[in-house]
């Protein structure tokens, strides 16, 4: 796995700066990743923002495709029970 970069790290402490228990936080982004334990979890977040919007890219699904085939006219009950169109 990647480590993420210093634009998703940035995001990711933007992110967390609006948590309860991040609002005492220093503002500055060098004195965050300063401390080891705040830079981990600013790590932590950002890998899990970057997976979150990777897995939100994959799960769009293509837009559909009309149907190449033509619906035919040939009533197969209507030959398996012996009618014909005469």
């Amino acid at each position: 796995m990647t480590a993420p970069t210093a634009d998703a790290m940035r995001a990711a402490l933007q992110s967390m700066a609006r948590l309860p228990a991040c609002r005492e936080w220093p503002a500055d982004y060098d004195a965050v990743v300063a401390d080891p334990v705040r830079m981990r979890l600013v790590r932590l977040q950002a890998t899990f923002m970057t997976r979150i919007a990777a897995e939100r890219a994959a799960a769009r699904s293509p837009p559909a495709q009309p149907l190449a085939m033509s619906l035919s006219c040939f009533d197969h009950k209507r030959a398996a029970a012996g009618d014909r169109d005469d």
